[in-house]
């Protein structure tokens, strides 16, 4: 496959664009991939959450259930490859170079954690969040799952149509969740869960203690800001279809809902709320996409949003706990760490106004 070329375009950007008579990756293939790339994440998911509430299970594991699932996953990416590559040609795998560096990631740290189990002993609770071969495994799956957006960010297009927005929305999603599963120790999503026989997780503002104030507050940061540069990568470059946005937020709160149940609805309806901040922003200043000041704002937005309306939730139904200088401090601490966050992601972004518009994505001879 030819080395890309450098093209600038009216705003001054370049781009790196794959070589005209190199091979691309189709949309029907990206959608073959996501679905593959999603099985590989429930299974991790269900690996990771039964270390977590059910060590005990875990002897002789290497065809437990969860396990057959996340190796089916990682198997079909790999076929996934490996058929591109025999019927587009070797130059394939370049063209999907994240999803592949990603599938050797996840094949090595699955031997490195039979091993780990083998040497060690199996993990439990905290401890299978930071396992190093665990972390191997992350990485690889972060990469399989960012793969689509990296394949899209190759297309000249910045408007997407339907398959290309709900590709990068998956992508995203599915990301961030995974991301918030192996930080699971500053994840507000825990909120309600018992991991240790007799405590419950709080929900941030639920509880007096001191410990929980101070956690619950770098709990709120770190969720803005992953949330932040994960929504200012992709809308600084791409203009998703409307809705698309609010969708991916409410995909990322119902999650915890169905885990976790009703108890953790106000932060369900403040990931609701900050959705709709996003898309609200997105319309008014996206031309078509983000720049940066824009993205500042959406920040901004998403992160006061989230948790204003989180605490306002919980003081309705009688359970916000926390002062008006916590709640007050965390919803300020929330827009500027939110519109900081999303001005460094946003530097790069083209400032001129050259327009590309979305079309349906490149077939195979």
């Amino acid at each position: 496959m030819t080395a890309p070329a450098p093209h600038r375009d009216r705003s001054g950007w370049r781009r790196y664009l794959p070589a005209p008579d190199g091979p691309q990756v189709t949309d029907g293939e990206l959608a073959v991939f996501l679905l593959a790339a999603l099985v590989t994440t429930v299974g991790l998911a269900g690996d990771i959450a039964r270390h977590l509430t059910d060590p005990g299970s875990i002897t002789n594991d290497f065809l437990s259930s969860w396990h057959l699932v996340l190796y089916g996953g990682v198997l079909s990416v790999g076929a996934w490859i490996g058929v591109g590559a025999i019927r587009r040609g070797p130059a394939y795998v370049g063209s999907a170079a994240t999803a592949t560096i990603g599938f050797l990631l996840l094949s090595v740290g699955g031997a490195a954690d039979a091993a780990w189990h083998g040497a060690f002993g199996v993990e439990v609770a905290v401890e299978a969040l930071v396992s190093p071969p665990h972390l191997l495994v992350f990485t690889g799956l972060a990469l399989l799952l960012t793969a689509p957006i990296v394949i899209l960010w190759k297309r000249p297009a910045r408007r997407l149509g339907l398959i290309g927005s709900l590709s990068v929305a998956t992508s995203l999603v599915s990301t961030l969740l995974v991301t918030s599963l192996f930080t699971g120790f500053l994840t507000p999503l825990a909120g309600g869960l018992s991991l240790q026989k007799g405590y419950v997780e709080p929900l941030v503002g639920e509880s007096l203690s001191d410990y929980d104030q101070v956690r619950g507050l770098g709990i709120a940061l770190w969720t803005v800001c992953l949330l932040v540069a994960g929504f200012s990568v992709v809308l600084v470059r791409f203009r998703l279809m409307p809705g698309t946005v609010f969708l991916s937020f409410l995909a990322i709160g119902l999650p915890a809902h169905w885990i976790s149940g009703a108890g953790i609805d106000p932060l369900v309806i403040g990931f609701a709320a900050a959705g709709v901040a996003a898309e609200a922003v997105v319309a008014l200043v996206g031309r078509p996409t983000l720049g940066r000041l824009g993205a500042s704002a959406m920040g901004a937005a998403v992160g006061s949003t989230l948790w204003a309306v989180t605490f306002l939730v919980l003081h309705l139904d009688d359970r916000l706990l926390w002062n008006q200088s916590l709640w007050g401090g965390m919803v300020t601490l929330a827009a500027l760490f939110g519109a900081a966050t999303a001005a460094l992601v946003a530097l790069p972004v083209p400032t001129g106004d050259a327009v590309s518009d979305g079309v349906p994505g490149p077939h195979p001879a």
